[in-house]
């Protein structure tokens, strides 16, 4: 055996001892076949006119929530890009605060950008529907990977949509907690964090104060960003919400839904008055626009506080 392949066999070794007892299969190699060209921009699965309109980045990337989302891409990118802090979770406090949205919208705003990849993880695997509202039928996702019927290759779909490639939730499992927690979901948090210098993970995980499951993201994650909705969320809730994040990277909190009023004349110059829902942020915090996740009503108008702005 020569010089070489005695290295390379005692790099696998240690590489299979690093995943723990048992878990050789489930090692660094994971991804040996996965071809760096699924991330190369191109045809895809998802077709724009079967996209949900609050997905705005898509949908119509011309309006003034389009740009709110490239202020918050702009935002996040200043905030990670020295450190490359790139594994960045999406969440609430409950359901319908636009979280997905925010998820998909940031996602593709990131994606469309020159310099990175991006791959959208929809981690909700009690409530997926990132694939929903990007109109696609995965056959199999997140799940099925976790419980070992599928490697990673076979689920990340490359949507034609930028440098985006989406991993779907699959299946709902009949033990979610028990998955996202688990040494499989560690490792390839660790795998797809450090396989491209260049890529950017968006999770969208299950709200904060339902499930333990966005509690067990929490620990893989570089930075999260917290979505408040501004008619439905109350302060009791965001309290409890904030409490479970102490300890964490918070990046900012997404304001969403906003009344029209707080972004009154926002545009008068540069864009057409046109409904939308909107978004301000807390000091520090990243500043978009999004449609309520459930109720998608288009009757809010939105912006960001000017007050809120200046100290932004």
């Amino acid at each position: 055996m020569s010089r070489i392949e005695r290295a390379l066999e005692k790099a696998l070794k240690i590489r299979r001892s690093s995943s723990g007892p048992g878990n050789s299969s489930i090692g660094l190699t994971t991804f040996s076949k996965c071809d760096p060209s699924v991330f190369e921009a191109g045809e895809g699965a998802v077709d724009p006119a079967a996209v949900n309109p609050h997905i705005v980045s898509i949908a119509n990337p011309y309006t003034v929530a389009a740009e709110e989302y490239r202020k918050l891409r702009a935002k996040i990118l200043q905030i990670t890009d020295k450190d490359f802090l790139n594994t960045i979770m999406i969440t609430s406090s409950q359901s319908g605060e636009g979280k997905t949205i925010t998820a998909i919208n940031l996602a593709v705003a990131i994606a469309r950008e020159f310099d990175h990849t991006v791959l959208l993880v929809d981690a909700d695997l009690r409530k997926p529907s990132i694939h929903t509202y990007l109109g696609i039928e995965p056959k199999l996702g997140l799940s099925d990977y976790l419980e070992s019927r599928a490697e990673l290759p076979d689920i990340m779909i490359k949507t034609g949509i930028g440098k985006l490639i989406l991993l779907p939730a699959g299946k709902p499992p009949e033990r979610p907690a028990e998955l996202i927690s688990s040494d499989r979901m560690r490792i390839l948090m660790r795998e797809l964090k450090f396989r491209y210098r260049d890529r950017y993970i968006i999770i969208d995980s299950s709200p904060l104060l339902m499930t333990a499951d966005a509690l067990s993201l929490c620990d893989y994650m570089d930075g999260i960003i917290f979505v408040v909705h501004a008619a439905q969320t109350s302060q009791k809730m965001v309290t409890r919400a904030a409490s479970l994040l102490k300890g964490y990277n918070v990046l900012g909190t997404i304001f969403n839904d906003v009344p029209k009023y707080l972004a009154q004349n926002l545009y008068p110059y540069y864009y057409h008055a046109t409904p939308y829902a909107g978004i301000v942020s807390t000091p520090d915090a990243a500043n978009t626009t999004s449609g309520d996740e459930e109720k998608q009503s288009d009757d809010a108008g939105g912006g960001i506080d000017d007050r809120i702005q200046e100290k932004a």
